[in-house]
C-alpha cells in the first residue's frame, strides 16, 4: 500500500526542479553573483509562502502529474489553478483560498518577471476584494475622540478620588494611562508590552519620544514617535509616582507594571484590558479594536486625510531607516492624527 500524498507537500520532498528555483529566489550572493528577488523576506514571509506552494504542489502530484514534467512556471496555467480553487473551496475559507493564490501569484511573478501574469493578478485581486468584503469586522461603536476624552477624564477622576488607597489609585492610573496611550498611538499588543522605561520611552524637552527597535515590530523595521503632549503630565505622574508604587521591592524596565509588582504579561492583558475598556469606554476592547477605532475615527471624520491610517497603523512612513521624507510624513501623520483627537474633544467640551 502506497503512503498518501499530504495536503501540503513538505519542502523535501518537492521536486528538484522546485528546489532549484526556490533557493534561486532567495540566494544572497554579492554584486558579482546577484542577489535573489525575495532575499530580504522574513523567516514568516518565506514560511508561509513556502506552505502555500506545497498545497500547490501537492494537488498537481495528486490531481496532474504530467504537469511535474514542465517547468514549475509552465505548470501555472488557468485551467490548472481553476482546479486548485476548486478542490481547496471543499476544503478550507475564502481567506486561506485567497492567501494560496496571492502567494502563488506573488512567487510566480519572482520567478519569472516577464511572463503574463496579469490574469493571475486579476484573480488574486478578486479573491482579496471578496475577503475583506466578507472578514469585515464589525465597527467599533466607539471613535478615538470620544474615548482618549474619556480616559483623561479617568486619569483625573483617578488622581482626586480621596476613597483611594495609594496602590489602588496606581492600578486604576495605569490602566487609564495604557488606554489612552492605545488610543493616541494603536501600536499592536507585542509592542505594547515590550516597551520599556530605560529603552524605549526616552525623555526630551518636549515630552517623551517612543522608539521602537526592530525586534518590537512586526515587519522588523525601527521606528520612533512622539508621545501626544495631553499624555506627558500623566505619563511623568505614572513614572514618578504610581510606577513605583506598582513596583514595591521589585526591579523592573518594563513600563506596564502590573499590581503585583511584575511586568504585565500577554495573558494578564488580555484579561484585564476588556474590563477596564467596558468599565471606562462602555465597550470591551483589546489592543487590536484599538487601531480599528484609529482607522475608523480618521476614515469618518476627516477622509481627506485617509492616507494617514497606513502611517498611524505603522507601516512605512514611520521607519526611522527610510529618508527624511518618510521620515517627516510619519511625523506628520502622528500629528494630523493627534490634531483630530484634539479637535474632537473640543467640540465635546463645547456641548457640555
Amino acid at each position: 500500500m502506497t503512503n498518501p500524498i499530504p495536503l501540503v507537500l513538505l519542502y523535501q520532498n518537492w521536486p528538484q526542479a522546485d528546489k532549484t528555483v526556490w533557493e534561486a529566489l532567495f540566494a544572497e550572493g554579492d554584486i558579482f553573483d546577484g542577489t535573489g528577488p525575495c532575499a530580504s523576506w522574513s523567516e514568516g514571509n518565506r514560511s508561509k509562502r513556502r506552505q502555500s506552494y506545497g498545497y500547490w504542489l501537492s494537488w498537481i502530484k495528486r490531481h496532474q502529474p504530467a504537469l511535474l514534467d514542465r517547468s514549475p512556471t509552465d505548470r501555472i496555467t488557468n485551467d490548472a489553478v481553476q482546479g486548485f480553487l476548486e478542490e481547496a473551496e471543499a476544503r478550507v475559507g475564502l481567506m486561506t483560498r485567497k492567501n494560496m493564490i496571492c502567494d502563488l501569484y506573488v512567487l510566480v511573478k519572482a520567478m519569472d518577471p516577464s511572463g503574463d501574469w496579469d490574469w493571475l493578478n486579476k484573480l488574486s485581486n478578486r479573491l482579496v476584494h471578496l475577503a475583506d468584503r466578507k472578514s469585515l469586522p464589525k465597527a467599533v461603536p466607539i471613535l478615538a475622540g470620544d474615548a482618549l476624552t474619556k480616559s483623561l477624564q479617568w486619569l483625573q477622576d483617578v488622581e482626586s478620588d480621596p476613597s483611594l488607597s495609594d496602590l489602588k489609585r496606581a492600578i486604576h492610573f495605569r490602566a487609564s494611562l495604557m488606554i489612552a496611550f492605545l488610543i493616541s498611538r494603536p501600536v499592536r499588543r507585542r509592542t505594547l508590552l515590550a516597551l520599556t522605561t530605560n529603552q524605549h520611552l526616552r525623555k526630551n524637552a518636549e515630552g517623551f519620544e517612543v522608539h521602537l527597535s526592530p525586534e518590537d515590530t512586526k515587519d522588523k523595521k525601527a521606528r520612533w514617535f512622539p508621545l501626544p503632549k495631553v499624555l506627558v503630565q500623566p505619563m511623568e505622574s505614572y513614572l514618578g509616582i504610581h510606577r513605583p508604587i506598582l513596583l514595591g521591592p521589585k526591579t523592573s524596565n518594563a513600563l506596564w507594571i502590573s499590581q503585583y509588582g511584575d511586568p504585565i504579561t500577554p495573558h494578564g492583558l488580555s484579561r484585564e484590558l476588556p474590563k477596564v475598556a467596558k468599565r471606562m469606554l462602555g465597550v470591551e476592547l483589546r489592543t487590536h479594536k484599538f487601531r480599528h477605532i484609529a482607522a475608523t475615527s480618521i476614515a469618518e471624520t476627516d477622509p481627506e486625510h485617509v492616507n494617514i491610517i497606513r502611517d498611524i497603523l505603522g507601516h512605512a512612513t514611520l521607519d526611522m531607516s527610510q529618508k527624511h521624507y518618510n521620515r517627516a510624513t510619519g511625523l506628520s501623520a502622528c500629528d494630523d492624527y493627534q490634531s483630530l483627537l484634539q479637535a474632537k474633544m473640543k467640540t465635546l467640551g463645547r456641548r457640555r
